[in-house]
């Protein structure tokens, strides 16, 4: 009698179930769905609301962990396409980088070749040439599948560029070869066709084998393109006429290229403004003004704020070129030699306004300077003239307070001396190269990828430990590949969260570096030895008037007498030694059970100082 009963209880508990899961289901597609959204209003607007929603996306994903990598991926390359939009290419190079740290082989996602074109691109063209080619590298390295052809077109076609850039002829036909086997396999004619054209003013402009260059730019004229390859083909035909002395067919070919430009929208203006330089460079060599002039007008009748500075300038070369040679416009050829001048200086003249203001600023402060001095001086003699034996006393005092001032710099730059000296802890090396010895015999990939972000660790902190002050960014940086370092060492042994208040990362605050580091590992080496459940580490960074206040929480095993490597710490001490001289404030570490009997673990809570520049 029993039996129908417990069928329905087991149904009732399997519907509750399946509602629960399905809650969760429907729950982590809404998230989905609505970093999806922040994403597309990121690339849709690029004003100060774009890194409102960057990092509201990033708020989703950092707290939810079965959310896909992916997402986070293109959050961090929205993050880096901003920076490119507002020129801002250090901050762009940045985080275009750690977008693809982040893709894993195979290369199996179109967008992946989005994320590796812009990093490349972007290094290429603030000249981080060997930066560029290391991302083109491990793009070609995970596209190895047959379907990535027409992707591994464009980083071919990359490298070939850089090589003829450094003036690696024979690298750069190498490359140009990758990049027409791609093309082919790929059925990519267009950049079949700019690939091979790119090979032919390789081997006229560098290799003299002019022959060879016109045999293949014929054979590549009989092959039906797109427009934008038929008017790189026809520009390269001008270029080489024009070294071989036929003017004639320059022009022809030139006047083909600006038609074509015309009739393609991207980059309208780009190559309009190259054609008609071309075509007024020509005029000028074989001495036709009038058609020089024509072109001239047309130039300057297109060129705005957004026009190529380059061609722009050129644009003013030649007018006072024109102008100098006809002489029949003295006042015009004035005005254009002004304009020349005014162009050339222009890109220059912020620099030069804020070299200005900043001796401007040093002379008025060594003005004040000087005033104090001489007042402390007069001030001096009177007290001396007047009280005699209490100058010399004053004399003794502001002796003996200088050398007890050198002491204290002198024992300052000892500690921190000190505390450069343990700040990677030596346990911490030994394990990582033991982890790396016997990972090196069982999965030498691994031990390689454990290796590079070892390596880059080790790099980080020697740098910050060269610095009094660091940007706060690059400590979160150091502190974060700390933390995912370990995590490779101990799987699944713990997960953290990096909490900021009113402030940004990206913010010019600077910090002394390695104050929070020593106290996270205590956590990770010390306060989860021995706990059943999955290690938490929560820091949390607020702005106040004059320092920053850290938290760091964790969910260990508190301070109970097993746990004695905690509070017996050389480097906690050293720390709290410096935090007390700067702030005069103690570092407080303190058992959670003594506050709430419930929990268990370790808050620490210090204050940091800071400042607004490394030298401030």
């Amino acid at each position: 009698m029993r039996k129908p009963h417990l069928i329905f209880l087991i149904t009732i508990s399997g519907l509750f179930f399946a509602c629960n899961k399905k809650n969760a289901e429907s729950d982590l597609l809404y998230k989905i769905a609505s970093i999806d959204d922040l994403h597309s209003l990121a690339k849709n607007t690029v004003n100060d609301s774009t890194l409102v929603h960057i990092s509201a996306a990033r708020y989703i994903i950092d707290n939810n962990e079965r959310l896909p990598d992916t997402l986070l991926i293109e959050n961090l390359f929205r993050k880096g396409y901003y920076y490119k939009m507002i020129e801002e290419f250090d901050s762009a190079m940045f985080y275009f980088h750690k977008t693809i740290d982040l893709v894993k082989g195979p290369n199996d996602r179109k967008r992946n070749r989005v994320y590796f074109r812009n990093t490349w691109e972007t290094d290429e063209d603030n000249n981080n040439l060997a930066n560029g080619i290391n991302a083109a590298q491990k793009f070609i390295k995970i596209s190895r599948n047959k379907d990535n052809s027409g992707d591994l077109v464009y980083a071919y076609n990359f490298l070939e560029r850089v090589h003829i850039n450094l003036g690696d002829f024979e690298k750069s036909l190498y490359y140009n070869s990758k990049t027409l086997e791609a093309a082919r396999k790929s059925t990519n004619i267009d950049m079949f066709v700019v690939t091979a054209n790119s090979k032919a003013e390789t081997l006229y402009l560098r290799l003299g084998k002019k022959k060879e260059a016109f045999t293949l730019l014929d054979s590549l004229n009989t092959i039906e393109c797109g427009k934008d390859a038929k008017r790189q083909l026809y520009r390269t035909y001008g270029v080489l006429n024009y070294f071989e002395g036929n003017y004639k067919e320059t022009a022809k070919y030139f006047k083909n290229v600006l038609k074509l430009s015309k009739e393609i929208p991207l980059y309208h203006n780009f190559n309009v403004l190259e054609s008609y330089n071309n075509l007024t460079d020509l005029y000028l060599e074989i001495e036709e003004y009038g058609a020089a002039e024509k072109y001239l007008d047309s130039t300057k009748a297109i060129i705005n704020a957004n026009s190529f500075p380059a061609y722009v300038t050129k644009y003013n070369e030649y007018r006072f070129i024109l102008n100098y040679r006809t002489k029949d416009k003295e006042e015009e050829l004035l005005t254009e030699y002004r304009n020349l001048i005014k162009e050339n200086n222009r890109q220059h003249q912020k620099k030069i306004d804020e070299e200005l203001f900043a001796l401007q600023s040093a002379n008025e402060k060594e003005k004040i300077a000087i005033a104090a001095k001489n007042e402390s001086e007069l001030k001096n003699v009177k007290l001396i003239a007047l009280l005699g034996f209490s100058g010399l006393l004053m004399l003794v005092g502001y002796l003996l307070y200088r050398q007890r001032r050198y002491r204290f710099q002198k024992q300052e730059i000892q500690m921190q001396q000190r505390l450069l000296r343990v700040q990677m802890n030596p346990h911490f090396t030994f394990n990582t190269l033991s982890v790396i010895q016997n990972q090196i015999e069982e999965n030498q990939e691994g031990a390689l990828d454990y290796l590079l972000r070892f390596s880059r660790l080790l790099r980080l902190i020697l740098e910050n430990s060269i610095h009094n002050y660091v940007q706060i960014e690059n400590e979160l940086e150091l502190l974060r590949k700390y933390m995912d370092l370990q995590l490779l060492r101990f799987p699944d042994k713990f997960e953290y969260n990096i909490s900021l208040e009113n402030f940004d990362e990206e913010e010019l605050l600077f910090i002394p570096p390695m104050l929070i580091q020593p106290f996270v590992e205590n956590s990770i080496e010390h306060g989860f030895l021995g706990i059943l459940c999955k290690g938490q580490i929560d820091i949390t960074l607020k702005l106040q008037n004059k320092f920053i206040h850290c938290t760091i929480e964790d969910n260990g095993v508190g301070l109970d007498t097993t746990n004695k490597g905690y509070k017996n710490s050389v480097s906690m001490k050293l720390i709290s030694k410096f935090i007390y001289k700067a702030t005069k404030q103690k570092v407080n570490i303190l058992d959670k059970k003594n506050i709430d009997a419930i929990k268990s673990g370790v808050l620490v809570e210090f204050l940091i100082p800071y400042k607004f520049s490394e030298d401030d």
